[in-house]
């Protein structure tokens, strides 16, 4: 199992659009598998859900978010829910989400590695559709504050999401992961080159400890290491 990193901004196959430049700092994340049926591999899974656990707060649609009515994020235990009502459902949600008519996008804010990882195989919001998104913010950090700004969180399932991640910041929001092509690889657009490299240096620690080989490569390099993988053919 190896992990490979490009800074290359991403072509149009990986259906991540093209993030400018003076949105933030950008690379592609991939793995090859030897797993024929594809999906996130689970020690793909445990390197991403560490990483960002560690990086502090991730923030992301979850099925299993359950919160009241009320306005804003709630507490529940040491983790944070909200629901957001909305319209419709835009750009990659399950269609028999948007058949429902108005609905409740929910939402979950933890620094919980376990509760992260339910962000790949989400019932609602799959990871291999393109139906997700991670929110990214330090660890002392308070959930975004959405309502503070008028901000919709569903617009970030949207092809203009890295504009919407930049209206994000504000709130203390450092880095946003989004799925590409067929939930095959990951991008992640950061605010700076510095939170980049911050969390590549956990994403590689969390490599390491699950024997799992990290390497920085060319966008070639990138896409002829995932052909190669059986999962990729």
């Amino acid at each position: 199992m190896a992990l490979f990193i490009t800074h290359d901004m991403p072509g149009p196959q990986w259906q991540l659009a093209l993030p400018s430049s003076g949105l933030g700092t950008f690379a592609l994340t991939g793995w090859n598998s030897d797993d024929p049926d594809g999906g996130v591999p689970g020690q793909v899974v445990e390197v991403l859900a560490r990483s960002l656990s560690r990086f502090g707060r991730a923030t992301f649609p979850c099925a299993r978010a359950s919160a009241t009515d009320s306005p804003g994020w709630q507490r529940q235990d040491s983790d944070f829910v909200a629901r957001y009502r909305i319209g419709s459902i835009l750009g990659r949600v399950p269609a028999r989400l948007a058949a429902r008519g108005p609905v409740d996008l929910a939402l979950l804010s933890t620094t919980s590695e376990q509760a992260i990882r339910g962000l790949f195989d989400d019932p609602d919001y799959p990871w291999w559709n393109q139906a997700q998104f991670v929110l990214m913010s330090p660890a002392d950090a308070p959930p975004p504050d959405f309502d503070r700004i008028a901000f919709d969180p569903a617009m970030l399932f949207e092809r203009d999401w890295s504009e919407e991640f930049a209206r994000s910041q504000p709130l203390g929001v450092q880095a946003i992961l989004r799925p590409g092509v067929d939930g095959d690889v990951a991008g992640l657009l950061y605010a700076s080159p510095a939170i980049r490299d911050r969390f590549e240096a956990i994403l590689s620690a969390c490599a390491d400890e699950s024997g799992t080989s990290l390497k920085h490569v060319s966008e070639a390099e990138f896409i002829a290491a995932l052909a190669a993988s059986p999962a990729g053919r």
